[in-house]
């Protein structure tokens, strides 16, 4: 996992924001490592990005923005994700979403951390 902990309000017994690290555990080259503050953020909003895309929420078009801001603070954060491909990424995630939580059609208004905690607003 990320080695974060998680807020939300339950939803058919889980956590979004648990799903949310769970997800982006899966874009790190390392899971078992607890990834730099970038890798971390990145992934985070590469799977709010594929979350959104998957239910028809809010979409997220300047996320390549957010990223650069990510490269410019640690350049190499890259290294610790599966590729450099976003939209890959984004695909992948889209996938597993698909496979794991096809049933949750919550749309994703916010998610971010605030320090170790992930934190995911959301709407029906």
């Amino acid at each position: 996992m990320l080695g974060l902990t998680g807020t939300m309000t339950k939803w058919n017994g889980e956590k979004l924001s648990a799903v949310f690290k769970e997800m982006a555990a899966t874009l790190f080259v390392d899971p078992s490592r607890i990834p730099s503050s970038e890798a971390a953020h990145a992934a985070l909003l590469l799977v709010h990005v594929a979350w959104n895309r998957e239910v028809g929420g809010p979409l997220l078009g300047q996320y390549q923005q957010v990223l650069g801001v990510f490269e410019r603070s640690r350049p190499d954060f890259w290294s610790e994700l599966r590729s450099h491909d976003c939209e890959a990424l984004i695909d992948a995630l889209r996938l597993l979403k698909r496979r794991r939580y096809s049933e949750d059609r919550r749309q994703v208004l916010v998610c971010g951390m605030k320090g170790a905690n992930v934190h995911v607003e959301w709407t029906d």
